[in-house]
């Protein structure tokens, strides 16, 4: 396992959040996906899966936060894709995702991000139950309702008018990251503060 790489200075550390990041052939696969309308896409360094959201940290929290970032890692295989949508629906589409299929080794990893942000008494957000995916592109407030898509014979709609993905279509993740986020013009912009290597199963 690689070690963690800390860049963070003493200002970076706002709107922190832990996340696996996809490799190389994963990102291009994504960044290929054909998309319904006119989006802001994710630039395609910025792609990743959200494990847990922290806010505002110290710097000497954060810093205990990058040494011990390494411990939760666990070997994670290929995620399986389960559909691509639009949230919170198609009738008011703000997102187009890509969701993941339930995994133990990725609900193992996440449960002991939260272990461990817990142990060091860091803020965590916990309203939101733990949904997997990847967020593709944003939509304006004002984005007009997405058609829904014809079944087809082939199964790639389900009964929610989403697309599903192909069968044996997967994703791999090979880095568990520590970011910042910087609110810009055109959206958030992630800045990586530590990261450590995930091997495969």
């Amino acid at each position: 396992m690689s070690p963690v790489a800390p860049v963070a200075e003493r200002d970076d550390w706002h709107r922190c959040f832990i996340a696996l990041v996809p490799d190389a052939a994963t990102r291009e696969t994504f960044a290929a996906m054909p998309l319904d309308v006119a989006v802001r896409r994710v630039p395609v360094d910025q792609l990743h899966l959200t494990l847990a959201f922290l806010g505002s940290v110290s710097p000497e929290k954060g810093a205990l936060l990058t040494a011990a970032l390494p411990s939760v890692i666990v070997p994670l295989p290929a995620l399986n894709i389960e559909r691509f949508e639009y949230w919170p629906n198609r009738s008011h589409p703000r997102l187009a995702v890509v969701s993941f299929a339930p995994s133990d080794a990725l609900a193992e990893i996440e449960s002991r991000v939260r272990t461990l942000v817990a142990g060091l008494g860091l803020p965590i957000d916990d309203h939101r139950p733990f949904l997997p995916h990847v967020t593709l592109a944003r939509l304006p407030r004002n984005a007009k309702p997405i058609a829904t898509p014809a079944a087809r014979s082939d199964g790639t709609a389900d009964r929610r008018g989403e697309t599903v993905a192909e069968p044996g279509s997967v994703s791999r993740f090979d880095t568990l990251t520590l970011y910042s986020s910087t609110l810009e013009r055109r959206g958030a912009r992630y800045r990586a503060l530590a990261s450590a290597r995930v091997p495969a199963d």
